[in-house]
């Protein structure tokens, strides 16, 4: 994960045990509505939108983009890499996956 070399292509897919053991590595970023992401989200994920993470977020930094099944996340996290992010993971399966290995969730607007 702590390649300098620009990632071109699609993004990295990551597991839910994957995320989990490397949580403390990368900025978790939620791309689902602000209900969908307070009735449960990751623990530490921030809801973002395309326009905030282009403004926030430095192009170098590790993100892993998150959503419910995986779907929303992947065309987020493709979109990423075409603006120039180098470093752009997609949770596998979502939240729901995460929820199905038995991790838990926070529920509310915060991180």
């Amino acid at each position: 994960m702590k390649s300098t070399k620009k990632q071109t292509g699609n993004p990295i897919l990551l597991t839910p045990a994957q995320l989990k053991s490397r949580q403390n590595q990368l900025l978790v970023v939620d791309v689902r509505g602000w209900f969908e992401y307070w009735m449960g989200h990751i623990p530490g994920a921030q809801r973002m939108n395309q326009n905030r993470i282009l403004k926030d977020i430095p192009k170098n930094k590790l993100i892993v983009v998150t959503c419910l099944s995986g779907h929303r996340s992947a065309i987020a996290a493709h979109w990423l890499v075409t603006q120039g992010y180098q470093h752009v993971y997609n949770l596998q399966g979502g939240l729901m996956a995460w929820q199905g290995a038995g991790y838990s969730v926070r529920r509310g607007n915060q991180p």
